[in-house]
């Protein structure tokens, strides 16, 4: 996931956050972006695994893999300050150095922390896909959430001022908490971005790369396309640890800029990794692929059914309107309201617009 706004580049995800802001906000939502859990996962394998939150920024998940001869870190979170508490206990948990930090995709909530990992262990090798490395490098970079809160935060303390949303229409009480715990969250986390430099990827690979840390072998792949175009994995075959970045993310899925026909094939992929412990870019660590399936189960329903509907000639409009994912939305969210509405306008709404473009199209060049 992004955090707050995707970038210039993606409107889409602006609008489809107010419009998130206007559904969801029937709770009041806790503060807990800035928390994490500490799981051991096997001898020398730690994740730190954010709480989930309702608000506008979330944070990937992390994983510490250590070897006899150093170590190796998987993403390095959204908020620095939240990343220095990370670094300070994996200081406690070893003495060896950070040698290798990847970055499964270019999203600021799995890179934010990137330079501090750099201040604490300067020969710190920074990995990623090719992909992953442009879309942190180029001019116009996606990873841009500074100009996104500078944009958007004064409209959001418009809407609480005056008492109105997108449209005029008026603001419930739960969106005024929704908008106020949003508001709260952006406050804290501007000052700690402009304070903290980007640090992108150092050293690339394209299919696959495998880092000896001493009587530990890691195997960091690319598997092709599918949440973003530059999806790395990290599989630890000595303890069969399996960190799939945002291909994978509970409790339910993104899908903003996706590949969706791609990422079903890169999905069963994945699903062919004999690993026993999982952990997704977001939500908690898994131990078997029931979950892993149910979502290349909806990625191929969405496909499908955008393949039938350009068939009948069907415009994108009439699909996104059309498009039957109730069974996943159930399953995966359950009755909690929040998570529904992230199931529709992160996942369903993205994903059948990609999905659509896809069918009519062929492969998309890029994540726009």
């Amino acid at each position: 996931m992004t955090g707050l706004i995707r970038c210039s580049r993606s409107a889409a995800l602006v609008l489809l956050l107010f419009a998130a802001v206007m559904v969801s906000a029937q709770t009041q939502l806790p503060t807990v972006f800035t928390s994490y859990e500490t799981v051991k996962l096997a001898d020398g394998i730690y994740a730190f695994i954010p709480a989930e939150d309702a608000g506008a920024f979330v944070s990937g998940n992390s994983v510490l893999i250590v070897g006899s001869g150093g170590a190796l870190v998987v993403d390095s979170g959204h908020v620095p300050s939240v990343t220095k508490k990370m670094i300070a206990e994996i200081t406690r948990l070893t003495d060896k150095p950070v040698r290798f930090l990847v970055n499964t995709h270019w999203h600021p909530d799995h890179v934010s922390g990137n330079s501090l990992y750099r201040d604490q262990w300067p020969d710190v090798a920074i990995v990623s896909t090719p992909g992953t490395q442009f879309e942190l490098t180029r001019p116009d970079s996606l990873y841009d959430d500074l100009t996104e809160m500078n944009k958007y935060m004064p409209m959001i303390e418009q809407a609480l001022a005056s008492g109105k949303g997108q449209g005029g229409k008026p603001l419930t009480d739960g969106d005024r908490s929704y908008y106020t715990e949003v508001l709260a969250e952006a406050k804290f986390m501007q000052p700690e971005l402009k304070q903290t430099p980007k640090a992108p990827p150092t050293v690339t690979f394209d299919k696959q790369m495998v880092v000896d840390l001493g009587r530990r072998k890691v195997e960091i792949s690319f598997l092709g396309r599918g949440n973003t175009g530059g999806d790395a994995v990290i599989y630890v075959p000595d303890a069969k640890v399996l960190m799939t970045g945002d291909l994978l993310v509970a409790p339910t899925p993104f899908a903003i800029g996706s590949f969706i026909d791609e990422w079903i094939v890169t999905m069963k992929t994945l699903a062919a990794i004999d690993a026993t412990t999982i952990v997704p870019g977001h939500g908690p660590v898994e131990h078997d692929k029931q979950y892993m399936l149910f979502v290349t189960q909806a990625l191929e329903s969405l496909s499908q059914q955008a393949h039938t509907a350009v068939k009948q000639g069907m415009t994108q409009e009439q699909f996104q309107k059309s498009v039957d994912m109730a069974k996943f939305r159930v399953a995966m969210a359950g009755n909690d309201q929040t998570r529904g509405n992230n199931f529709d306008q992160y996942f369903v709404a993205p994903g059948s617009a990609r999905a659509y473009r896809e069918a009519k199209e062929g492969p998309l060049k890029d994540e726009n």
